[in-house]
């Protein structure tokens, strides 16, 4: 599609315009966020008319953050899309970053949980199970993560597998009947919860489109998933495993290691960096043009302004009493 073609079909406003502007990237960081989009209009309109790869190849770039668990791949395989002017073929972003390997953890995470719950005779589980977590060590951590059975825990525990189900499933579209089915069943579960008395864990962290929305895509799914468990096994949130405040820092220093070459690369500087993954970013993105510019500019200005909120939100949280 068009440049022209796509504003009209976008009221307007180009997908990628509307990408930069979106309250997770520049939409949080005020005026900068117009500057930003004013920058990378002019490096648009300096590009000409965009061929359709060149147009598949943003919708990758805007499918990419800073919380994606595969960032570093997926970023030097979006350098080589812009150098070869075809889409990567590693599926980037959300849910299609998942590879077997991820998927397959969760799933051994979800068949121990659902046998570690009361059941009237042996499943299917059993055997998919083997599979996914051959050795046992999965199942060995959740269940260590858990402790002994008690009815409120395995309250929780039915909720976390309604929880995991839901990525499983692929993100069950709003209004399916499936969605409309977990919908139900997990308000059910919830309310069970609260009638055992206080509530020991925030049930939001199971909000799937909002606090709790961290599907396996996510660099600190596991962990998500482990805070949830050793609040349960400690009957008190976050008891066993407190926050530790850096993550967000260390995920803006990672990010600096492939955006200051590919920063380097658009400002025009010939010597490529004599580290990796500067070199490599140098060697796929080859040689410079009006529309590699632009794209590459895409991609860094979008993880640019994740990374900027990541570690400020971290030196907040640093500040803060641990929860």
């Amino acid at each position: 599609m068009t440049e022209a073609g796509e504003k009209e079909a976008t009221g307007g406003e180009a997908v990628w315009e509307r990408e930069v502007l979106a309250p997770h990237r520049w939409g949080r960081h005020g005026n900068a966020a117009g500057e930003e989009l004013a920058r990378l209009r002019e490096l648009r309109e300096a590009a000409g008319p965009l061929s359709a790869n060149a147009e598949a190849i943003i919708a990758q770039i805007a499918a990419l953050e800073i919380c994606n668990w595969n960032l570093g791949h997926s970023f030097l395989a979006l350098c080589g899309a812009v150098g070869a002017g075809r889409p990567a073929e590693l599926p980037i972003g959300h849910l299609a970053s998942v590879n077997d390997e991820r998927w397959r953890e969760v799933w051994a995470y979800y068949l121990t949980l659902r046998q570690w719950l009361p059941s009237g005779g042996r499943s299917g589980d059993e055997a998919l199970l083997r599979t996914c977590d051959p050795g046992g060590a999965i199942q060995k951590h959740v269940r260590g993560l858990l402790g002994e059975p008690d009815e409120l825990k395995e309250l929780y525990v039915e909720r976390l597998c309604l929880y995991l189900q839901f990525w499983l499933a692929g993100f069950l579209p709003e209004g399916s009947p499936p969605r409309e089915t977990y919908n139900v069943v997990a308000a059910y579960v919830e309310t069970k919860i609260r009638e055992r008395g206080p509530e020991g864990l925030p049930l939001d962290v199971f909000d799937v489109e909002g606090a709790g929305g961290w599907g396996p895509c996510h660099h600190k799914a596991f962990r998500r998933y482990d805070v949830i468990l050793s609040s349960v096994g400690a009957g008190e949130w976050r008891g066993a495993m407190p926050r530790r405040g850096t993550d967000g820092l260390e995920r803006a220093a990672l990010l600096d290691e492939y955006l200051g070459p590919l920063e380097a690369w658009i400002a025009g500087a010939e010597a490529a960096p004599e580290n990796d993954p500067g070199r490599e970013i140098y060697d796929l993105l080859g040689e410079r043009d009006d529309v590699k510019v632009f794209l590459a500019s895409l991609l860094s200005s979008l993880l640019r302004a994740q990374q900027l909120y990541a570690r400020e939100l971290a030196e907040q949280r640093m500040k803060e009493k641990p929860r």
